[in-house]
């Protein structure tokens, strides 16, 4: 088959790779019918640290991608909930499928998780075929009233926005300020007004992802003093009440943490490196309640599917590029220099 593999740091080439086959017994084989690249895609192109993994050190070649979905093609004898030909979206990660964690869904308490397309061990899906284990809890048929760039949404960017917001604790007419306008950010503007938030400051460099989160009714900012000072003045001098960073770059924690008002809540999705702390003594004299992780992808479907399929959440114009899965190479190298108002690209592989 063809996929993008990675071959290194800034070495992420379309080329063939070893057709997927089952290693046990509740997986499938998916045909990829399209796939995306995440933020968190870039620390591997960049070469950096994802838990225990640095990317710029010796790994073996493997397909890279966590947001994909397809057609079921092949399936494992102890796979109950599918068949071949249905039309599906895996979440961007799995478990082993056994264990009693796996057993009652909640996949991210699995002593063995892990993502698609960090090593060979788990290929991705930026590929025109790829095994899916655990297939049962970690697939969905695409619903109803579900549009394919919601369902590669789903995967992962939606769900990791709807789980930063409810870990910020928003509630009705509280100020929220969200640090990072990539897809995640920009979604979560969107669920923060759902939610009841009365006011929404956003800070995001980039001035085309920031004009996208003023479209949603947020109030924006570049980064720097003044925008941290104006939300403090906005805020009755005290802050935003509940804080979403989606980036993971130390100045934006930075940022988020400053902003927090007094017993106030800041959640933190985006993926940090090593060098990335938080400082526990102004944590402590703000009373503030931290929370951070990587978002239990399929226990978000059950309260986002129905906000889709009603209309609710809209979550529109993410996609600014759509290319094929053979220009990869190129697409990677927009996504990194952020050019051509690139927000969100999507892969078509059949």
């Amino acid at each position: 088959m063809k996929a993008l593999v990675f071959n290194g740091p800034r070495d992420i080439r379309y080329e063939s790779y070893d057709d997927p086959k089952l290693t046990g017994h509740n997986g499938v084989i998916l045909k990829v019918d399209k796939c995306s690249i995440c933020g968190s895609d870039l620390h591997i192109y960049h070469g950096d640290q994802i838990s225990k993994t640095h990317y710029g050190a010796d790994v073996d070649k493997f397909c890279v991608g966590h947001e994909f979905i397809g057609e079921v093609m092949e399936l494992g004898k102890e796979v109950h909930g599918f068949k071949v030909g249905d039309k599906v979206l895996a979440a961007g990660g799995t478990g082993c499928g056994r264990c009693k964690s796996c057993q009652i869904g909640r996949i991210a308490e699995c002593a063995n998780v892990t993502g698609f397309g960090l090593s060979k061990e788990l290929n991705g899906g930026q590929a025109e075929f790829v095994q899916v284990p655990n297939a049962d809890r970690t697939l969905m048929r695409i619903p109803d009233g579900v549009s394919d760039d919601h369902a590669i949404l789903l995967t992962d960017a939606m769900a990791t926005a709807y789980f930063g917001t409810t870990s910020a604790d928003i509630r009705p007419g509280h100020s929220v300020a969200i640090v990072g306008l990539g897809p995640i950010g920009i979604i979560g503007v969107e669920l923060a007004f759902l939610m009841g938030a009365s006011q929404v400051f956003a800070i995001d460099p980039v001035e085309n992802r920031r004009q996208k989160a003023e479209a949603l009714g947020a109030t924006t900012f570049a980064p720097g003093n003044e925008a941290f000072q104006t939300i403090i003045e906005k805020t009755d001098g005290k802050g935003p009440q509940s804080v979403f960073e989606a980036s993971g770059a130390k100045p934006a924690v930075e940022a988020a943490l400053s902003l927090v008002g007094p017993a106030g809540t800041a959640s933190f999705i985006g993926l940090p490196q090593a060098d990335v702390t938080l400082p526990l003594m102004s944590i402590l004299y703000k009373n503030a309640t931290i929370r951070a992780g990587v978002a239990p992808v399929t226990l978000m479907w059950q309260s986002l599917v129905p906000l889709l399929q009603q209309g609710r959440l809209k979550a529109e114009g993410l996609f600014s590029h759509t290319m094929d899965l053979s220009d990869g190479t190129e697409a990677y190298r927009l996504f990194d220099a952020r050019d051509d108002n690139v927000v969100k690209i999507m892969l078509n592989v059949s």
